[in-house]
């Protein structure tokens, strides 16, 4: 039986849940059915519609259940803090979208996660993880980007995940971009828009809503929005065929929402970053590319935003700009703030009641598409969906297919060991050691050091570099990869690097014998670079950005 939730404290809808007691699916709703919605909703339920906030806990609490029920918030964002199984996970979205049932219009949550694979993963511990844009990127398979859109769909709506972060559509062609790298496809706006449009493809024909970001692009910076507000200086031409190419593909491909970037682009703007900016979410992205989807702000508390305005007046700002949604992830005090201003700007006219009316219909209607008939999950069949033997040999094919072999002085690999030959592994993975000693016994581990130890571990490991006949050293930054420059030119030893991220790393140790790409650091990637060194399997991967290595 279904529980009167407005009269019912938190703990006995915990209870009601663990007995099964989750009221029905909630039909979806039609056109007519959302205007009747919208025009009985107070303005505070209206607001509540255009925010998205996050909380810490893997259970709901008092502070997401006032959220939800005071303050009407539309969407939850989920990261690492809140997850600790995909059943757990399960258990805890099916607690939030039961007190959203309990609010007068039964509106249901959306419930977003950054799930792009690779670098950027919430939901890690017994699912499937899966190499990141760029390892898909070197396969240049739009097959194998739409099958991982597919996998990751049905994983994340297992656990009751309608709305993810993803696909990242920069172009990555700045190798000192500190943020985006390796969690671009690519260089290159044909290769970004291709397999971006497959990924979405492979998210919505799955049930979960993708994400073009971050509009009108990140990847051609060198500062990191999390830290501060990066500038793009190029003019109109030049972001209409580069930058914006990806994402007039995924609008053309009905992407469901489009996240804002925190960058000024003086082309458009000299003044405001985009998310915050008429001229580009408003002329650019709505009426030159006529993007009517969701327009949903990147995280308000990152630096290029807060170090500049008020969260309440940067989130009046984003809305007046054309954003729908507006994300407050991290602070209670400012999640408060945004609810406030926002209903003050409503109340003092600021914002119309014309302009507030447009965001919640275009939220309504996705979510009467994503939500409203699938707003609870089966716990007990999480396991059957999530993690499963077959998207697992996905991510080992997907990493297969990626790794790159860069260079490779005198046909160096594949490796052609005896039984006497001396391996040293030098890696911050621990992975690396232990699968490449199961196939060579003869292995033998020391770690790479970090920056500061170099002077004080050099002498010992020149040793253990001499008594070695090949050297195989997995690299994270580019301080190892300085390291192992250093160690390359003062040894004969031969030295095969492997790029267990980025692959613009390789750049700064030129000297090595052999080096390749994996993307990624995960166990998919890492046994199948071993593979590649031994000769199990030929390197099919090309490398998706431009790397400039002489031999």
């Amino acid at each position: 039986m279904c529980i009167a939730m407005n009269q019912t404290p938190l703990l006995y809808l915990f209870a009601a849940l663990l007995i099964g007691g989750i009221c029905p699916q909630t039909a979806a709703l039609t056109n007519p059915e959302i205007d009747t919605m919208i025009a009985e909703m107070t303005i505070e339920e209206k607001i509540g519609q255009l925010i998205m906030v996050g909380f810490d806990g893997t259970q709901a609490n008092e502070t997401i259940e006032t959220h939800i029920r005071e303050r009407f918030v539309g969407g939850i964002v989920l990261f690492s803090r809140n997850i600790q199984s995909p059943k757990q996970t399960a258990e805890l979205t099916n607690q939030l979208q039961q007190l959203a049932e309990s609010t007068a219009h039964r509106i249901p949550l959306f419930i977003g996660i950054d799930q792009e694979g690779g670098w950027v993963i919430r939901l890690k511990e017994g699912a499937t993880v899966l190499p990141g844009n760029m390892a898909l990127g070197a396969t240049g398979s739009t097959e194998l980007a739409e099958r991982a859109g597919e996998i990751t769909a049905a994983e994340l709506a297992a656990v009751g995940v309608n709305l993810n972060f993803a696909p990242v559509m920069d172009v990555n062609n700045n190798p000192q971009n500190p943020v985006i790298g390796r969690r671009s496809f690519g260089g290159s706006p044909e290769l970004v828009s291709r397999l971006g449009v497959a990924y979405i493809r492979g998210l919505q024909h799955n049930g979960v809503l993708g994400t073009a970001k971050h509009f009108p692009g990140h990847g051609d910076t060198t500062v990191d929005s999390h830290f501060d507000l990066p500038t793009v200086n190029h003019d109109r031409e030049r972001i209409h065929a580069l930058e914006l190419q990806p994402f007039r593909a995924a609008i053309d491909a009905d992407v469901a929402a489009i996240m804002t970037a925190h960058i000024v682009y003086p082309a458009f703007d000299p003044d405001r970053p985009a998310t915050l900016s008429p001229s580009i979410l408003t002329d650019v992205l709505r009426k030159e590319l006529g993007f009517d989807g969701l327009l949903i702000t990147d995280a308000m508390e990152m630096k290029a935003i807060d170090d500049r305005y008020r969260s309440g007046e940067a989130a009046v700002m984003a809305i007046e700009a054309g954003a729908d949604i507006v994300m407050v992830l991290w602070t209670l005090t400012k999640q408060i703030e945004v609810f406030d201003a926002l209903l003050s700007a409503i109340k003092s006219g600021r914002i119309s009641q014309a302009r507030l009316d447009q965001s919640v219909e275009r939220i309504l209607k996705s979510k009467a598409t994503s939500a409203f008939d699938r707003r609870f999950v089966d716990v007990d069949a999480v396991g059957g969906t999530v993690g499963t033997d077959a998207h697992k040999q996905l991510a080992q094919t997907i990493a297969s297919q990626a790794i790159t072999v860069v260079r490779n002085r005198d046909n160096l690999l594949p490796l052609k060991l005896e039984p006497e030959t001396s391996v040293l592994i030098l890696s911050a993975s621990s992975s690396l050691f232990e699968n490449f000693k199961a196939h060579h016994p003869n292995t033998v581990e020391a770690s790479i050091p970090e920056k500061s130890e170099t002077e004080n571990i050099l002498p010992q490991l020149t040793l253990q570099i001499k008594n070695a006949d090949v050297v195989i050293a997995g690299i994270m930054n580019n301080d190892q990869a300085a390291f192992i420059q250093q160690m390359s030119v003062a040894t004969t030893t031969p030295v095969i690097v492997i790029a267990l991220g980025s692959p613009y790393t390789l750049q700064r140790c030129p000297a090595v014998s052999a080096s390749i790409a994996t993307y990624d650091i995960h166990h998919a990637s890492v046994t199948a670079a071993v593979d590649v060194i031994l000769g199990a399997q030929e390197a099919q991967g090309k490398l998706p950005v431009q790397l400039p290595i002489e031999d």
